[in-house]
């Protein structure tokens, strides 16, 4: 639209007038919007689809944002199977099969007699054994995840990964509550959220074996399922992205990805931490550690690297936090034990580094601190 501005002083004199005696800039609503086409005035303009046309030549003269027409959807159950007209309503749930639409709400202990049997005749008639199964599901996931702090990326991609077993109908006989086990550890596993078996065994009271079984099964069950997308798709003609759509299989948690989670849980300083996982990186080439398992090796690390420091804590309390048996990290920590003088770098030795959450005496490392056992 045309806009109208005020005419500034020129001419001499002009640098000694007032800055008040300059008006504002701002719109001339006298100014007609006039097509440039046709010209005709006065101007016959049409608004039509949040579109200003002109009503003779047919050229759009101005596009709004926001459309003036009055809101609408329709509440017909006999639509569903044709277009969907609605035009608001609640974002569509992916994790849920289909939309679940308006409902009735609540309104606390001041609810009609009424509005209780309008929620009633609407729950029995929008009632879907399939959505109710996914959500009892779901909850369960909700339930675990809360427990130990998950992410919600974790949460929606295990509930998204057990929606795919509900939907192709396998596992039939197989405890729900071990599939969803077996979802959450791929799950913490693709986010790089790691959790050993005997963790997940601690929060879903799962046997290990069964979710180690059942784990397997999924892994298999995803791979072969993200193949038969691929070559759907390539069989239609379209452009595939493999590296994308291909499912990774996952691996199991290197020691080096446990150590800063186990050391916070123990509260132990972060130079600790940092020694600790200086220390998993040797183990790894370690022959003498080969076939020990990582949870036994991490817990050693730590139990090692505290020590030295002098911020050592007994071993119960190390293995009740890494789920790991005292005989087996004992094993472990005796062959670091025995390649001390090897592994100890010398700025490891001596006072050391400390930060603002660091409370207390300095930290000195001495291989004396080492306990022999």
């Amino acid at each position: 639209m045309a806009t109208a501005t005020a005419a500034v002083p020129t001419g001499a004199g002009a640098e000694n007038q007032p800055p008040s005696m300059y008006p504002a800039w701002r719109e001339n609503l006298n100014i007609h919007l006039i097509c440039p086409d046709c010209k005709q005035n006065p101007p016959d303009l049409v608004e039509d689809s949040a579109d200003t046309i002109c009503g003779n030549c047919g050229r759009v003269l101005a596009e709004r944002l926001v459309s003036y027409e009055s809101e609408w959807r329709t509440f017909n159950s006999d639509e569903k199977g044709g277009e969907d007209p609605n035009r608001v309503g609640e974002v569509e749930n992916d994790l849920l099969f289909g939309n679940s639409g308006t409902t009735i709400g609540g309104g606390g202990a001041n609810l009609s007699k009424e509005t209780r049997k309008l929620k009633k005749a609407q729950a029995m008639q929008n009632e879907d054994k399939n959505n109710r199964a996914l959500q009892n599901a779901y909850a369960i996931l909700d339930g675990w995840a809360d427990g130990e702090h998950f992410t919600r990326t974790v949460k929606e991609q295990a509930k998204s990964f057990y929606k795919q077993v509900f939907e192709a109908g396998v596992f039939r006989g197989k405890h729900q509550n071990a599939i969803l086990a077996g979802c959450l550890f791929i799950a913490c596993r693709a986010n790089r959220h790691p959790r050993s078996f005997a963790e997940i065994v601690n929060l879903t009271k799962i046997p290990k074996k069964e979710i180690g079984r059942t784990y397997k099964q999924l892994e298999k069950f995803f791979n072969l399922r993200s193949k038969e997308r691929i070559e759907q798709m390539e069989a239609e003609g379209g452009i595939v992205n493999h590296e994308s759509l291909q499912y990774k299989h996952t691996t199991s948690s290197k020691p080096s990805e446990l150590v800063p989670r186990y050391c916070g849980m123990l509260g132990f300083p972060f130079r600790v931490q940092v020694i600790a996982l200086e220390l998993c990186s040797e183990a790894s080439h370690m022959p003498t550690l080969a076939g020990k398992s990582p949870l036994s090796v991490t817990a050693a690390c730590i139990h090692f690297a505290s020590h030295l420091l002098g911020k050592g804590k007994p071993i119960t309390e190390v293995t009740e936090v890494t789920n790991v048996s005292d005989a087996t990290m004992k094993g472990a920590y005796k062959i670091l034990l025995g390649e001390k003088e090897r592994l100890v770098k010398p700025e490891w030795l001596g006072e050391q580094p400390t930060t603002v959450r660091d409370k207390g005496k300095p930290t000195v490392g001495k291989l004396s601190n080492l306990p022999t056992s």
